[in-house]
């Protein structure tokens, strides 16, 4: 008999949740990629959102589940941890988690574990593909936004590896130099 693996993220949505953050919209407001969003677009997305409550030690996420959405902590704080059982980070308020799992469903690189009791709002791809079918302009706002973090947060890793040593594409193939710095 095989055992049924479960994924935390949708093995809770039917729980119970008496009351909701004082203001899901004030949370998303805080969060870059709904920055360019105006009250009234905020409290479209604030609709869609999925208020979850862990306890400690809950998984959140499972490490090689495809992924489904990204989660904004609200209270509380989670635990990275590697598949070796490592823990190799806490994340805290107001950590956005997997915002790449909006654009792309290749599984979860690491768990992640409710270090304490905490809440997490979710938003998930099929949210988002309703929003760009029923409200293109909020969808498209939303999708250009995550396009300019992730293209920011690239340049900062680049970055932080060739300050750590890694040599630049670039440099070896002379592109971007500046000809008069030879």
């Amino acid at each position: 008999m095989s055992k049924q693996v479960i994924d935390p993220e949708w093995d809770n949505v039917f729980r119970a949740v008496d009351d909701q953050p004082d203001s899901i919209t004030d949370v998303l407001g805080g969060i870059p990629i709904f920055s360019l969003l105006s009250p009234n677009e905020l409290q479209r997305i604030a609709q869609t959102m999925h208020l979850r409550r862990y306890i400690g030690g809950e998984c959140v996420v499972r490490h090689g589940v495809p992924q489904s959405g990204f989660y904004v902590i609200v209270s509380g704080s989670v635990h990275v941890v590697r598949t070796s059982g490592d823990i190799v980070g806490t994340l805290h308020p107001p950590a956005l988690i997997g915002e790449f799992a909006l654009l792309d469903d290749s599984p979860r690189s690491s768990s992640l574990v409710a270090a304490e009791e905490s809440e997490l709002i979710g938003f998930f791809k099929p949210d988002l593909m309703d929003i760009l079918v029923t409200n293109p302009e909020l969808g498209c706002k939303i999708l250009l936004r995550m396009a300019e973090e992730m293209a920011g947060n690239l340049q900062n890793d680049y970055a932080n590896l060739c300050h750590m040593g890694w040599s630049s594409v670039a440099e070896e193939d002379g592109v971007g130099m500046d000809p008069t710095a030879q």
